[in-house]
């Protein structure tokens, strides 16, 4: 059935947190989102979001893509992507452009799968199956204890994680202590991750540093260095001996190609909403796999849930438990699937999120 883009919208929105919390050297006070709609002659709607990182995301949607995208015809839509890219070219391979692309994709997909009557996964062809469950949190504050920390993890354990990851402190020491709890209260092979945020300034002290983590038996270290520091990435591998994960941040084939050559990356970390979108995601992700490479998602369960029945090598998607405070998206919605576990779904169609556009319009900022 053929159809036309009519209207591309873009919101704005910036939802408070419960608390503050530390992400590496940022305080995270609030959640700012961009969401994209795009609707057919018909009404039908695609609707995406994602973390903006402060950025004009909603702007650069309005500028560089919108233009091109509205009145495209949706049976040609491989040939607008590649078209708004080549357009866009002098803008780079990541950052702000391949942010709103990527959302303006997977709101596309979205659209296409709700005019087929289909969840997104089973449009995509993809088959249902079991994939692990990372619960994210252990986030440290000032009044962290270990105790604390035991119950936290344990508490995401018990509410149906296939893994858990934690958040550094910043500190190698403590966070050798604190994993030491994690493994005391989860047992010596659950799976126990932490997030850098990227705050190695050193790999080579940093090795040293870490060195005994490799008896704790970890899933993996994830975004140590920046992700194009393949240098540090390598020498990280080789020197701490830990499964290394990266990626979340990061857009285009081209960027994931240097990253998966031998001896860097263990684990492929892949966010739809920022390397480029849907069909950059599968491109990613089949490239991982003939590298031999897992997948792991960053966050965006709901989208990235029915991705990975299209990808057999995405082993893992992750959520932030509602209770821990850390998101704020489930403000924005009416229902949403949110299964303990993910599973194949048959009774929505597209990515599965109905809207609450009365809490957006809420939360909306005001855009330039």
């Amino acid at each position: 059935m053929s159809g036309r883009i009519v209207d591309i919208e873009t919101y704005t929105v910036r939802v408070p947190l419960p608390k503050p919390f530390t992400l590496g050297r940022m305080q995270i006070k609030d959640r700012e989102y961009c969401i994209v709609r795009v609707r057919d002659e018909q009404g039908t709607e695609g609707v995406s979001y994602g973390l903006t990182r402060n950025a004009p995301i909603g702007a650069t949607v309005r500028q560089t893509i919108s233009p091109a995208w509205q009145g495209a015809d949706l049976d040609r839509h491989d040939e607008v992507y590649n078209q708004t890219v080549q357009a866009n070219v002098c803008l780079g391979t990541h950052g702000i452009f391949w942010r709103a692309l990527s959302l303006c994709d997977c709101a596309l997909y979205d659209l296409l799968a709700k005019r087929a009557e289909k969840p997104l996964g089973e449009y995509l062809n993809g088959i249902g199956r079991p994939i692990h469950l990372l619960l994210v949190g252990g986030y440290p504050t000032p009044d962290e204890t270990h105790d604390s920390l035991g119950t936290q993890v344990q508490a995401m354990r018990e509410a149906g994680a296939d893994g858990v990851k934690i958040a550094s402190s910043g500190d190698p020491a403590r966070d050798t202590a604190r994993l030491k709890v994690c493994r005391e209260v989860l047992g010596p092979d659950f799976p126990v991750m932490i997030d850098l945020f990227w705050q190695v300034q050193d790999p080579h002290r940093f090795a040293r540093e870490i060195r005994c983590w490799k008896d704790l038996n970890l899933g993996w270290i994830e975004d140590p260095v920046a992700f194009d520091d393949y240098e540090g990435i390598e020498l990280l591998r080789r020197e701490a001996g830990v499964p290394i994960a990266v990626g979340d941040e990061q857009s285009g084939l081209r960027a994931f190609s240097r990253l998966m050559e031998p001896g860097r990356v263990n684990v492929v970390r892949l966010d739809a909403t920022v390397c480029g979108g849907v069909r950059a995601f599968l491109k990613i992700a089949e490239l991982a796999d003939r590298h031999g490479l897992p997948v792991a998602c960053h966050i965006f369960d709901q989208l990235h849930t029915q991705l990975a029945y299209a990808a057999p090598n995405v082993n893992w998607v992750e959520r932030m438990p509602e209770s821990l405070g850390l998101d704020s998206a489930h403000l924005l919605w009416r229902t949403a699937p949110k299964p303990s576990k993910p599973d194949f779904h048959h009774d929505f169609s597209g990515i599965g999120i109905e809207w609450d556009w009365n809490a957006v319009n809420t939360y909306r900022s005001k855009e330039t």
